[in-house]
């Protein structure tokens, strides 16, 4: 039954998609995705009654009668060359499902699994069930049933310990030849063995040239062993068209080491629930993100670092550029549990408006029931400085430009945190067409 915080979801040709898809799923997988089938009935989009939504409205998806995404043959392969760099271990799934031919899966280093998630389900099926079974308390819990009950298919990404990966390991979800209103799935899963050093990327895009409305409900499962060390960055550069919803969860294990990266970029509506869980003794953890938005574009960040263990250190920095009537939203919280003394924590939110008509809703949070800890929170919210833009206006520099070195400035200060190259490059060549190089 829904409530008042709940809004309809109207999905075509669930009991067909049942019939061919979850019943040829092993039967583990199978009775687990019948649970998430049974727990949509009384589920429905969250409205903004709900306080985790208060400031997104998702009535756009519920207006809308939904038809499943098949897999389709990818048509646009030229631009995902123009996308892809030489080096990296690409990845490439077309609508939720792995495309062999499109990727990079022979000579793979020694230590690195790539298969689809169906092959995973069967080869490596406790470890597969043991992820895919767990719920945080940051899980939408309908976002998380929809992709659990409905994906096609996905990636099983496994990194043996002690595994050192020097190229970048790229994961491409593309939308591709999507009707109008067409919901799709896309689902990863990555074990990084205990020891392990190593880069990921995921990106999900669309290069599809003619409009059309489509909801990309994404769900990222990642466990890091002890004592590894990865670099993981999430890129969203959907259709301008689109809605994008995902869910990413990483579970932390002892004197681990995780660098992440969230970066959202061209999707009309994006909503981002980020959760780490720091399970082990002495984790260092850096969560960082970066928004830039225009026109009528919409980014909601949900961030929860939750602390368990004694000995951890967290720095956590999000930045946004607000051109237009865009707007952000910026929730982040860190709960530290009792256990987890001597817990160092930091976490900042700032934003630089652009456009006069620009709006942020920012809320960081600490909970903390440990009584030896240092954690502090903070935000900003601010236009760019007259001071500044005079300084440079007083040098012969046109206002255009002085806004778009300011604005470079502003930007290159997170971007710079990632310490992987093919990445860093990646994220610019996506901000030039936003931010193009300043030249004197």
């Amino acid at each position: 039954m829904m409530t008042q915080q709940q809004l309809p979801l109207h999905i075509e040709g669930l009991d067909e998609y049942q019939s061919k898809v979850i019943d040829a799923s092993p039967a583990w997988l199978k009775a687990f995705r019948q649970r998430s089938v049974g727990q949509l009935s009384h589920l429905g989009i969250p409205s903004v009654k709900d306080e985790e939504f208060k400031y997104t409205s998702l009535i756009e998806l519920s207006n809308k009668r939904f038809q499943l995404a098949g897999h389709h043959k990818l048509t646009e392969e030229t631009e995902l060359r123009d996308f892809v760099d030489k080096g990296d271990i690409d990845i490439v799934l077309v609508n939720g499902v792995l495309s062999p031919e499109l990727s990079d899966l022979r000579g793979l280093p020694k230590g690195l699994t790539i298969i689809s998630f169906k092959e995973a389900a069967v080869h490596f099926p406790t470890e597969v069930e043991a992820s895919v079974s767990k719920m945080t308390a940051n899980d939408p819990k309908a976002f998380l049933y929809l992709n659990q009950a409905l994906f096609l298919d996905g990636v099983f990404i496994k990194l043996a310990d002690r595994a050192v990966i020097e190229p970048l390991v790229h994961i491409i979800h593309v939308t591709s030849g999507t009707e109008e209103n067409t919901v799709l799935f896309p689902r990863t899963l990555i074990h990084v063995g205990a020891g392990v050093q190593a880069a990921i990327l995921e990106s999900h895009v669309s290069f599809a040239a003619t409009p059309s409305f489509y909801w990309s409900n994404a769900l990222t499962d990642v466990r890091v062993g002890n004592d590894a060390v990865l670099q993981y960055c999430k890129i969203e550069a959907e259709s301008p068209y689109a809605v994008h919803t995902g869910t990413t969860r990483v579970w932390q294990e002892r004197s681990s080491s995780l660098d992440l990266f969230s970066f959202a970029h061209k999707a009309h509506l994006v909503r981002n629930n980020l959760t780490v869980l720091l399970k082990g003794e002495g984790t260092n953890t850096i969560m960082n993100g970066f928004y830039a938005l225009d026109g009528q574009q919409h980014v909601d960040n949900h961030t929860l670092l939750d602390i368990q263990q004694p000995h951890c250190t967290s720095y956590q920095l999000y930045k946004g550029i607000l051109n237009g009537a865009s707007r952000a939203v910026f929730n982040g919280k860190i709960y530290v549990h009792p256990l987890a003394q001597k817990t160092n924590g930091y976490q900042l939110n700032k934003h630089l408006l652009l456009g006069k008509d620009a709006r942020v809703d920012t809320k960081p949070q600490l909970e903390i029931f440990a009584d030896d800890v240092k954690c502090t929170h903070g935000a900003t919210i601010g236009q760019m400085s007259d001071e500044e833009l005079f300084y440079l206006r007083s040098r012969c520099i046109n206002k255009e430009t002085a806004v778009r070195l300011l604005s470079r400035g502003f930007i290159d200060d997170i971007v710079n945190t990632i310490k992987n190259a093919s990445v860093r490059l990646k994220l610019n060549r996506l901000l030039a067409v936003k931010f193009p190089e300043v030249k004197l």
